[in-house]
């Protein structure tokens, strides 16, 4: 069951359902003030509804997979979207702080099994020869909402108020249901258990050096991420342009996606080479420049285009590495992703207890250096010189 061409109504929907998801989960971050005036709590309470979002994710993607595993996938993937749909409803007409809270967990468990149904259906609808680019173009959805998810978010926020951010998401959603219900194509559920799929996944040597690598690199890249704003003021950014820095930053990552995305399938491993490398001189740079807004801004745009490409690059390596159970695959790379992402938010942390935030930036060099010695040392299993097909 292949499309001819990459770009179908099925692969689009894919794609605009991972914008979906990630803007999703983002949302809040720039609504902080707004939400937590509204519902009468602090801001860091409404920043755990993303972290209570990222740890459902974290804990539930595998094993909502290994259960639903038997499950036709079209009716599956229809009813994760309109669990978006509902969730985000929730969330826009929620009047305190535990009904919130409800919403963004059924957001975060349909998140922890969305991706495993959308990856699964992306390696069974690739044409031939074009497996990477099929994985880069839903990961593009996932780039552009990083992109512009907050920013757009706050701006309509302030503008009519928060609660029509969530409204939009949810029409967003339940409009992407109606469109998979009409255009997905019909993929059975698998005949093996779920728990049989993860445990043969797991037996490949191949699929736990590309576990080990993504857990690192994550960790590195959010380290600092999750603490940009700190850093770039540190710098020498002010309050006011900070936004135009972390702008510059997901457009680049957008940019890089579109130039190397066409490398997941012909160069794989020496663009993720590559990527990292130029990730490891970046962290450097930001955490060397202090008091240089101009080459800070130089150093954080050339960091976002390097690492625009990068989840496509992991999640076609993972793909390919254990091709039987693509959805199980994909759930246990999405649980690992989002582990890198709270270890990396946690290292940051750390970080700033004992140094100031450009401290972080130098944590997260050594530990892209350590995922580049894994990506470099696993040309036999994981990331092969030629890229499987």
């Amino acid at each position: 069951m292949r499309q001819q061409k990459l770009l179908q109504p099925p692969m689009l929907l894919l794609s605009v359902g991972g914008f979906l998801a990630v803007a999703t989960e983002v949302l809040p971050i720039g609504l902080l003030p707004l939400m937590a005036e509204d519902l009468g709590v602090t801001e860091s309470a409404i920043g755990l509804l993303v972290s209570a979002y990222a740890a459902v994710v974290v804990f539930a993607s595998i094993p909502l997979n290994a259960w639903t595993s038997a499950v036709p996938r079209k009716p599956l993937l229809v009813g994760l979207l309109a669990g978006y749909g509902i969730s985000n409803i929730v969330l826009c007409l929620a009047q305190d702080y535990s009904v919130a809270l409800t919403g963004r967990i059924l957001a975060g468990a349909c998140h922890a099994l969305f991706f495993a149904v959308v990856f699964g259906y992306a390696s069974r609808l690739a044409p031939a020869g074009r497996f990477g680019a099929s994985m880069a173009l839903v990961n593009a959805g996932n780039a552009v909402a990083i992109a512009v998810g907050v920013p757009l978010s706050t701006w309509l926020g302030a503008t009519v108020g928060w609660r029509w951010s969530f409204g939009c998401a949810a029409i967003i959603a339940l409009l992407l249901s109606v469109g998979a219900a009409k255009v997905m194509p019909v993929i059975g559920g698998s005949k093996v258990s779920g728990g049989a799929q993860l445990r043969e996944a797991l037996a490949e040597p191949a699929l736990r050096r590309v576990i080990v690598a993504v857990v690192v690199m994550m960790t590195a890249q959010f380290a600092l991420y999750t603490f940009i704003t700190p850093v770039l003021l540190q710098s020498g950014f002010t309050p006011e342009n900070v936004g135009f820095a972390l702008l510059a930053y997901g457009g680049a990552g957008i940019l890089g996606l579109a130039i190397c995305s066409r490398f997941t399938d012909s160069a794989l491993r020496p663009a993720l080479l590559v990527s990292l490398l130029v990730m490891t001189v970046s962290f450097l740079g930001v955490a060397l420049l202090g008091g240089a807004p101009g080459w800070t801004l130089a150093v954080v745009i050339l960091w976002g285009l390097l690492y625009g490409p990068v989840p496509a690059y992991v999640q076609t390596a993972a793909m390919s590495a254990f091709r039987d159970h693509p959805d199980t695959v994909a759930a246990v790379h999405n649980s690992t992703f989002n582990i890198g992402i709270s270890a990396g938010a946690l290292v940051g942390a750390q970080m700033l207890l004992v140094s100031d935030p450009s401290g972080i930036g130098f944590a997260a060099a050594a530990l892209t250096l350590v995922a580049l010695v894994v990506v470099f040392t696993g040309a036999r299993q994981g990331f092969p010189r030629k890229t499987p097909k």
